[in-house]
């Protein structure tokens, strides 16, 4: 009869976490070098940093409304300056945090779990296509779930610590947080709560009152950041949140019909795959709803078992973890937090924490051992499939964002010769903006203008757009390029003008038809989002 050998269990177990973390800086490691192109979202901050000062960055409003936390956006220009305006560079500061918070996140689950809840935990965070995308986008989210993960991280050293000293630096380096993430609040916010909230039931004053100096330190600390930088960002048109509560963003509060309480369930499920990637989903083909919730069956019943087992576990922690989730839905349905995709990667890892719970919960109930690895198998094997997926199509990676502006605007450099001319047109400015900045392009392109808002309807925007094409008036070949997949601009209401959305004739459509007045088409390439035609101009 053989017994089993707990030594070389936890060798084994030591080795297979050492191994998630090494795959999943190696995950995001590929997709940094990778060097996609940059999509729109990334473009409209970029753009900021093409010539811009710390001083700027601190009190002027960002190119195209964007917002992003005051320390990200000065370690951003930092890296600018250090190596150059280019792609890897602006997203090497995402790319760190997220390789930072896979290290740092170990920790927490260190602390927390057991080596088999570790390898759960980690193995969603690590493989989670989401949670690797950000690490390679040139926008805050990552740096705000490494912030999380980092104050996770000051809860296990500080918050049983009742020293002056320790007090002092858990409060002085969550307040550093404050800089570098917005929905951090929530996090602190739900610490200070969980915490109070124990000790007062508890009657523990001499517990909390130590625990007032870094919670004061964090309250201070927001202020000042918020009055002096964050409020900067304030939109004073509600753009923002007329945009969000369009596209159903804001979580009903209270809900008011069935079809507003169908956003809870929809959301939910939307979680679990954008950005935990506990669903099935490789953008290709709309799922199928019944598979849909067969898929989320498993990922739920652990995810609310991990709630219930850590509430009759550590009510202090369960506090910790729970309130900063209530508290982002309150914000939410206050109209001050959108719900969807990108903002759900912050608190992304309590939920992963809760399913590694839940995982213990019911591995203490399995007797077999192959039973339990079965468990680990079904939890964690659709982010690592999705992952290995994209590692072998790349292109493929969250096709929803991909964009190939930059193969675009090379295509055109490559086949672009002397007396040319190259028209970008109006939707397409931000993303030629900031190439012509990274890239070694021989041609400048004539920037065709937005007449959208000063012509009377579709007649006049058309003969407004003829008196743009002048600009290129005899010359005998004229590039097109235009975006046919952000036909608005940042601040725009909703297909409005209606003449120009809401017709029969798509806005690149009547483009290219008023360019075919003048010309005819000779070559054109169409990428998923960016068009263009090379136009010989007859007699014009």
């Amino acid at each position: 009869m053989t017994t089993k050998n707990p030594d070389k269990s936890a060798y084994i177990l030591s080795m297979l976490i050492h191994l998630i973390v090494l795959a999943g800086i190696s995950l995001r490691s590929f997709h940094f070098i990778y060097n996609r192109s940059l999509w729109m979202d990334e473009v409209y901050l970029c753009s900021t940093f093409i010539k811009t000062s710390y001083s700027h960055l601190a009190t002027a409003a960002l190119d195209y409304g964007q917002k992003a936390p005051i320390g990200f956006l000065w370690l951003v220009k930092l890296s600018v300056d250090l190596f150059g305006y280019t792609e890897m560079v602006l997203r090497s500061i995402p790319f760190i945090a997220g390789i930072v918070s896979i290290l740092i996140f170990y920790q927490v689950c260190k602390y927390f779990l057991s080596k088999a809840g570790q390898i759960v935990a980690l193995s969603i965070f690590c493989f989670a296509p989401a949670l690797i995308y950000h690490s390679v986008e040139i926008k805050q989210y990552s740096m705000e779930c490494l912030a999380t993960v980092v104050a996770l991280y000051l809860y296990v050293c500080y918050a049983h610590k009742i020293t002056l000293k320790n007090n002092l630096c858990w409060g002085i380096f969550g307040a550093l947080m404050i800089w570098f993430s917005f929905p951090i609040i929530f996090i602190l916010a739900g610490i200070i709560g969980g915490i109070s909230l124990n000790y007062l039931l508890k009657r523990d004053w001499k517990s909390l009152l130590p625990k007032l100096i870094p919670f004061s330190i964090w309250i201070l600390s927001f202020a000042v950041n918020y009055f002096f930088f964050t409020k900067k960002h304030a939109d004073p048109s509600n753009w923002v949140v007329y945009f969000f509560k369009t596209y159903d963003n804001f979580m009903p509060f209270p809900p008011h019909s069935a079809a507003e309480l169908k956003w809870y369930p929809r959301n939910y499920l939307q979680m679990l795959d954008y950005p935990l990637g506990l669903i099935w989903n490789f953008k290709e083909t709309s799922s199928n709803s019944l598979i849909v919730l067969l898929q989320c069956a498993l990922p739920s019943i652990v995810l609310f078992s991990g709630i219930y087992s850590l509430y009759k576990k550590n009510i202090q922690f369960f506090y910790v973890l729970t309130f900063p989730i209530v508290l982002m839905f309150l914000a939410s349905g206050l109209l001050l937090y959108p719900i969807i995709e990108r903002f759900w990667v912050f608190i992304s890892p309590i939920f992963i924490l809760f399913i590694a719970y839940g995982f213990e919960f019911y591995r203490q109930k399995i007797k077999l051992t192959y039973g339990a690895l079965i468990l680990v198998v079904a939890i964690v094997a659709s982010p690592v499939m999705q992952s290995i997926y994209y590692l072998a199509m790349p292109i493929k990676f969250y096709k929803h964002k991909k964009s190939f502006m930059k193969e675009a605007l090379l295509n055109v450099n490559d086949h672009f010769k002397q007396g040319d001319v190259v028209y970008n047109y109006w939707n397409n400015a931000p993303g030629y903006k900031v190439y012509q900045h990274i890239l070694n392009l021989k041609y400048t392109a004539i920037q065709g203008q937005d007449f959208r808002k000063t012509a009377r309807d579709h007649t006049d925007y058309n003969q407004k757009l003829n008196k743009d094409f002048t600009k290129f008036k005899g010359k005998k070949r004229v590039w097109l390029i235009y975006n046919k997949q952000f036909l608005t601009d940042i601040g725009d209401k909703i297909d409005d003008p209606d003449w120009y959305y809401k017709t029969n004739v798509s806005p690149g459509k009547n483009l290219f038809n008023e360019f075919n007045k003048i010309g005819k088409p000779v070559w054109n390439f169409v990428y998923s989002d960016i068009t263009i035609y090379l136009f010989e101009i007859e007699g014009f």
